[in-house]
């Protein structure tokens, strides 16, 4: 049975037998960046080719097919001499010329034509081997070309057969080595794919999940009726930055509706009159919270899109923090929110950061207001400022609720509460983890998140070297 081989170009070919019949093939795509990237040749006649513009490229005067024509030419040329000669033998023969004159005359002709069938026939034989190598490098360019390109590929022959995979494409449907030359319908199994295969309206696209739960989206270049390359691009980042688009909307809506309900009621009340003027009082004080949440809200809402909008290089009021100073003043604003309710301490080094002191600020504050948040009465947060062998940490741990492990990697998206019903008793706008993330970001380095249900959690901004300095030296 023929060998099954990885390919060393990236992808998995069809086995030996079968890969001398497919070497002339030439797989049309409509990836103009597959010949951009491996400098490779137009097809003949391909649709998006190179060319005059007519997608057919113009013959070349010097290329393989007219030197293989002029090549042919001379055979004819030759085959005429060779008959030729021999009318003019027998014209020889039938005036009595000796014998001997014929013979050699004879030879001498036949010798001088022999000798230039071969030398044809040698240079016939030289450029069909050039003309095979060439589609030969040709279908590596295209294989390497594809093997490189970030969607996955496959190429199918009759029988939907696989004979070609690149790593992309492998990974997405699940086509290991020895799967090559097998029915393409053998490996993917998933009903609205084979059946959008089966009806061949390519026209279109197809949503596919693999099993590896990726959401590719699949498109089918078919240059005939036997083969094919199937082309997947890997949609599921696209999708889930959709998903948070439209959750983001929803909850900005919602969290203004609210106060906004509140107010109103309040306002359609009073305007009713025969309001006691305590009962007027309190209704007042609420709405007064309601705006200042909805203010609150917005506030976060535009320094979340500064952040988000703002690279780390583009730091024009960066400066030198002494962050033993912010953070006294960030831990006395915790205590003040805690009301003595809970232990708060505090343990900073004497170092440096260099930032943006607002940022920072609203960073470190909202970690310590979250700890308050989320830590019941009589618990402990420690706030910690210390050096490490590649940088410095500001680190917030309490002794809260905690969090379980399926919620920490989403924790920083907009708006994302493991509890909504609590998350909301307790105030906040739900952006502030997102904030903290993208301050982190902007100072270079990054946020990291350690829970244990029923035990408290530690929040720790992790800084790189090249932003901290000693106070001594600043």
């Amino acid at each position: 049975m023929a060998e099954k081989t990885e390919d060393a170009l990236g992808g998995i070919a069809a086995p030996k037998a079968e890969e001398a019949k497919s070497a002339a093939k030439t797989y049309e795509t409509p990836l103009k960046e597959a010949y951009e990237a491996g400098d490779l040749p137009a097809p003949e006649s391909a649709v998006g080719g190179t060319g005059n513009g007519s997608g057919v490229r113009p013959a070349d005067p010097n290329g393989p097919e007219e030197r293989i024509a002029r090549l042919r030419r001379q055979s004819a040329w030759l085959a005429a001499a060779f008959v030729f000669l021999f009318v003019f033998m027998m014209v020889v023969w039938m005036n009595d010329v000796s014998r001997a004159e014929i013979f050699w005359m004879w030879v001498v002709g036949t010798v001088g034509i022999f000798i230039l069938s071969v030398r044809l026939w040698l240079a016939l034989v030289r450029e069909d081997e050039k003309k095979a190598k060439r589609i030969r490098d040709r279908d590596v360019r295209y294989r390497k070309t594809l093997a490189l390109l970030p969607e996955g590929v496959a190429i199918l022959g009759e029988g939907w057969r696989i004979d070609w995979v690149n790593a992309r494409g492998a990974e997405h449907f699940g086509i290991a080595p020895e799967m090559i030359g097998r029915s393409f319908f053998d490996v993917v199994t998933d009903e609205r794919l084979r059946h959008w295969l089966f009806e061949r309206n390519f026209a279109g696209r197809c949503n596919y999940t693999s099993k590896a739960g990726l959401d590719l989206d699949v498109s089918v270049v078919a240059p005939d009726s036997r083969h094919m390359m199937i082309v997947t691009h890997d949609v599921t980042e696209r999708l889930r930055i959709d998903e948070m688009r439209r959750d983001f909307v929803a909850n900005v809506s919602h969290e203004l509706r609210t106060p906004l309900t509140v107010i109103s009621g309040f306002l359609d009340i009073e305007s009713q009159g025969k309001v006691p003027a305590n009962v007027m009082q309190k209704h007042r004080e609420l709405m007064l919270d309601q705006a200042r949440r909805m203010q609150s809200l917005l506030d976060d809402l535009l320094l979340l899109s500064g952040l988000e909008n703002r690279d780390e290089t583009d730091s024009d009021d960066a400066e030198v923090i002494s962050m033993t100073k912010l953070l006294e003043d960030v831990v006395n604003e915790g205590r003040a929110l805690s009301l003595g309710r809970h232990v708060i301490t505090l343990e900073a080094c004497r170092a440096s950061l260099v930032g943006e002191p607002s940022d920072i600020r609203s960073a470190a504050m909202n970690l310590v207001s979250n700890a308050v948040r989320y830590t019941p009465e009589g618990g402990r947060i420690d706030v910690r400022w210390f050096r490490t062998s590649s940088g410095a940490v500001l680190s917030v741990k309490d002794t809260g609720i905690g969090i379980e492990e399926k919620h920490i990697p989403r924790l920083t998206e907009r708006f994302y509460r493991v509890d909504k019903g609590r998350s909301r008793s307790t105030g906040g706008t739900g952006l502030g983890l997102a904030i903290v993330k993208h301050v982190c970001r902007s100072a270079g380095g990054q946020l990291k998140i350690e829970s244990t249900p029923g035990k408290g959690s530690t929040f720790s901004m992790v800084f790189p070297k090249s932003r901290i300095f000693d106070d001594e030296s600043v």
